[in-house]
C-alpha cells in the first residue's frame, strides 16, 4: 500500500493511505459479486411459488385471456415465441371450462404439475363435446427465479371421457 505524506517531507502528521491498483480491483470484483447475489436474493424472494404461478395460468386460460397465459410460458420469457404466435397456436374450437391442480412434484429448478381440466370442443355446425383430461405439464424455474411453464413438451389433452350437447 502506498502512504503520501499530506504536510511535508518528514512530518508525522495527517498521512492519508491510498489504496494501489490491485486492491481497487478486488474491491471492485467483491463488490460486482456481492452486488449480483443481492440480486439475485431480490429477485427469488419475489418469485410467485409455483402453485400461485400455475393457477394463475390455468385461470387466465379459463377467462380465455391468451395474453395473460402467455407471460406464464418459458418461451415468452426466452423469446422463442412472440405473443401473436402463441394466440394463433390456440385452437379457436377449444373453450377451457375448468381446472384442478392434482398434484405438484418440485425438484430443484423444475417440476411436473398434473391438472385436471374440463373444455369443450365445438364442431361448427354438428355439436359441443364437453371433455375433460388430465394435463401433464413440465414447469421450469428460470435464472429470475420466476416459474415458468415449458409448453415445448406439453401435449394436447387427451380426453378421458365425452359428452355431446346438441350444437
Amino acid at each position: 500500500m502506498e502512504t503520501k505524506n499530506l504536510t511535508g517531507a518528514g512530518s508525522k502528521h495527517a498521512v492519508m493511505k491510498v489504496p494501489g491498483r490491485n486492491q481497487l480491483a478486488i474491491r471492485g470484483i467483491v463488490g460486482g459479486v456481492v452486488l449480483v447475489a443481492v440480486a439475485a436474493l431480490f429477485l427469488q424472494q419475489h418469485a410467485q411459488p409455483l402453485e400461485q404461478r400455475v393457477t394463475a395460468f390455468w385461470e387466465a386460460r379459463i377467462q380465455d385471456d391468451d395474453l395473460a397465459a402467455y407471460q406464464y410460458e418459458a418461451s415468452a420469457y426466452t423469446g422463442k415465441m412472440t405473443p401473436t404466435q402463441y394466440v394463433r397456436r390456440r385452437s379457436p374450437l377449444m373453450k377451457y371450462t375448468e381446472y384442478s391442480i392434482n398434484k405438484i412434484q418440485e425438484q430443484e429448478n423444475e417440476a411436473q404439475v398434473r391438472v385436471v381440466i374440463k373444455y369443450q370442443l365445438t364442431v361448427p355446425g354438428m355439436t359441443t363435446l364437453s371433455l375433460d383430461s388430465v394435463v401433464k405439464e413440465r414447469w421450469v424455474r428460470l435464472d429470475n427465479g420466476q416459474w415458468y411453464r415449458n409448453n415445448e413438451k406439453s401435449r394436447q389433452p387427451q380426453p378421458r371421457q365425452a359428452t355431446a350437447k346438441p350444437g
